[in-house]
């Protein structure tokens, strides 16, 4: 009997299944990697053997381990080393953070940093290159934009080769992007969407072993606040490589499902020019289909970026952006051959993930996917759509009868919020991001924080879904708001039902993998201002601790 006996069990608990037959527990059991009993404390009780480990967690809130849906787990990993502007609220608060990294840096390193967003800022601006040379000549500097820009500086723009000569790479090129030139025709360091990839070729690539340790960084900040699954999208085979050693070394202690990188998401030149035919020979020579790996780390779609932002007005919209009555954003890849694409990757065995901000895009996109799942119907495939901002009428049909998943970034509403007013106004901006339509209509809803662009911390997502204000205490269409019930659904069962994991993950539930959160308070017992500044005390990864500072 003592071989049949729990592992562990945790009793005195007040445990949040997220399992609508049990939906509340004091206790549960759990043997190897999974959960094997839940109930009372007089039921788990008695399952435990002479070496069972049994923990009294003092009447302590326990919850499923947290998964966010859409999340660049080794691009956040380096992030973290790098300068963070996020909080930035003027263009000297943002050359001070540099100036500081300079102090610190040896003459000729790169300094990067991140976060910047112009409508945040005092000066309603964006920062040059000039600013940048005040506080370092000595360094090349690339500050990134939340999304889609990046400023560099003169010495960065020496190291890239890039002069008033240089020409603009968007001439005949479809979402080819662009450098902003002064009155003079002199780079103001500004660069936007592909263009980008002038100054980005000039950086060197990190190595494999400075992937694996932003990697083990990543999960480490993760696990601390519960976070024990993701959804990696837009990974290149190099990035994989990265993974797969992380697994191997022990580093990699967030469940990371892994999606390929095709049309529209690679900013470097190699990348980029790798969205034509290539994407098609690349995910065919990959030899499996999604689905391929074990608990840990598994290959599960691909995914595919075929608009641009709202707040940078690329987007690709039904109605033109606020002040610019020619301008409804720009298609990435023409609609026909997003179409024929999904259809293509839908019958290889790929699940899809695919960045849908435009009202436009988002319907062409689920359109896409329905026609394919009713032509060839291969329903274990979990196709979603990310962002979700602007669903007409007709998507969101198509999207309930279908069930396709919405993942919403729902930090943005926070940290990019003002910016979606400053793009749509306030009626439209309002309406972004539609939670509480989507679970009226039936539509599967998973939360997410598409990190590194805003906070990777699920608890300001939860709270940003169930608050919506704007970093500036701005209302965002609080008809939408989700209760903390549903938010904290939305991180966990949510998430696992976007990659088809729901049976395996995303619930204290017997048989599924034991993963879960012991909480220093209970997200449903206090007011729903108060759930970003919940913490976890613990984490579990697969009945292991992965993180723990109970003591």
């Amino acid at each position: 009997m003592t071989a049949l006996a729990p592992d562990r069990i945790f009793l005195n608990a007040n445990i949040h299944t997220i399992n609508q037959n049990q939906p509340a527990a004091a206790a549960v059991a759990i043997k190897g990697s999974r959960f094997v009993a839940v109930g009372s404390d007089a039921d788990i009780r008695g399952l435990a053997g002479s070496e069972t480990v049994v923990e009294d967690l003092g009447g302590a809130t326990v919850i499923p381990g947290l998964i966010d849906a859409h999340n660049h787990l080794l691009a956040t990993g380096r992030v973290l080393g790098q300068v963070s502007l996020y909080d930035c609220r003027s263009i000297p608060e943002i050359l001070e953070r540099i100036a500081a990294s300079a102090r610190e840096t040896p003459p000729g390193t790169w300094i990067i940093g991140r976060g910047w967003d112009e409508s945040l800022l005092g000066e309603c601006r964006h920062p040059t290159r000039h600013d940048l040379d005040r506080v370092s000549l000595d360094h090349p500097v690339v500050i990134h934009r939340v999304w889609n820009r990046l400023v560099a500086n003169t010495r960065a723009l020496a190291a890239a080769n890039i002069s008033r000569e240089t020409p603009d790479p968007s001439a005949g090129e479809e979402y080819g992007g662009s450098f902003e030139r002064d009155e003079h025709g002199e780079p103001t360091g500004l660069f936007h969407a592909r263009a980008q990839s002038l100054v980005l070729d000039a950086i060197p690539e990190p190595t494999e072993e400075e992937r694996v340790a932003a990697i083990a960084a990543a999960c480490r900040a993760y696990n601390a606040l519960g976070i024990t699954g993701v959804a990696e999208p837009g990974l290149y085979p190099r990035e994989i490589r990265a993974f797969q050693r992380a697994q191997r070394e022990g580093v990699l202690t967030v469940r990371t499902e892994l999606l390929l990188a095709a049309w529209g998401f690679g900013k470097r030149s190699e990348d980029i020019a790798d969205d034509g035919d290539q994407i098609e020979k690349r995910l065919e020579a990959a030899g499996v289909t999604g689905g391929f790996g074990d608990d840990l780390l598994r290959l599960e779609g691909v995914k595919l970026m075929p608009d641009g932002g709202i707040s940078d007005r690329t987007a690709k919209m039904h109605e033109a952006y606020d002040g610019q009555p020619d301008n409804t954003g720009a298609w990435v890849i023409e609609p026909e051959r997003l179409s024929s694409l999904i259809r293509w990757v839908h019958d290889l065995g790929w699940s899809m993930d695919i960045h849908t901000c435009g009202s436009l895009t988002q319907e062409v996109v689920v359109r896409a996917y329905a026609a394919a799942q009713d032509a060839a119907p291969k329903p274990w495939l979990r196709h979603r759509v990310h962002h979700a901002y602007l669903p007409t009428a007709d998507t969101l049909a198509v999207m309930a009868s279908h069930q396709i998943p919405a993942l919403v970034s729902s930090p943005f509403l926070t940290n990019l919020g003002e910016g979606f007013v400053n793009a749509l106004g306030p009626d439209r901006a309002a309406r972004m991001m539609p939670m509480r339509t989507y679970l009226d209509a039936g539509i599967p809803l998973a939360g997410s924080s598409d990190s590194p662009i805003t906070d990777f911390n699920p608890w300001v997502g939860m709270h940003a879904a169930a608050i919506r204000d704007t970093v500036t205490g701005r209302p965002l269409g609080p008809r939408e708001c989700l209760t903390p019930a549903e938010a904290l659904h939305s991180y966990t069962l949510g998430g696992a039902n976007a990659t088809g994991q729901e049976a395996n993950r995303g619930s204290i539930t017997p048989g599924k993998l034991a993963d879960l959160v012991v909480l220093g308070q209970d997200p449903l017992a206090i007011p729903a201002a108060e759930l970003r500044d919940v913490r976890p005390v613990a984490t579990l990864l697969g009945g292991e601790w992965v993180f723990d500072r109970r003591d």
